[in-house]
């Protein structure tokens, strides 16, 4: 059963002092992916995306902070939230990064 979903789109152009930003909203496991780009164009991105998801989670599970929220890809590079039974998706186009989250309940009594 769902229990929530949420969907939020960012523009990368107004991303601006991107180190700081990706301090301030990148869990430390997420951090580490972000310190692994290789061009301000693929953190920009990265950051985007990610802010984009955990408004998308927060939107679909209510309040949480956004560095509690870690979205890592699995091996075949599809983007999961740590810890949280939810399905994820991202995608970006030319100056935009926009993601989509459906919680699903997993309680058997609701």
């Amino acid at each position: 059963m769902i229990k929530g979903i949420g969907v939020d789109i960012c523009d990368l152009r107004r991303l601006n002092h991107l180190d700081q930003l990706a301090k301030k909203i990148l869990h430390v496991d997420e951090f580490s992916l972000y310190l692994s780009k290789g061009n301000d164009k693929a953190k920009r991105e990265f950051v985007g995306g990610r802010f984009a998801v955990k408004e998308a989670f927060v939107k679909a599970a209510g309040y949480k902070s956004f560095k509690e929220i870690c979205c890592l890809n699995d091996k075949n590079g599809k983007p999961y939230i740590k810890d949280e039974p939810c399905h994820v998706s991202i995608s970006h186009e030319n100056h935009y990064a926009v993601a989509f989250v459906v919680i699903e309940n997993n309680d058997p009594n609701q």
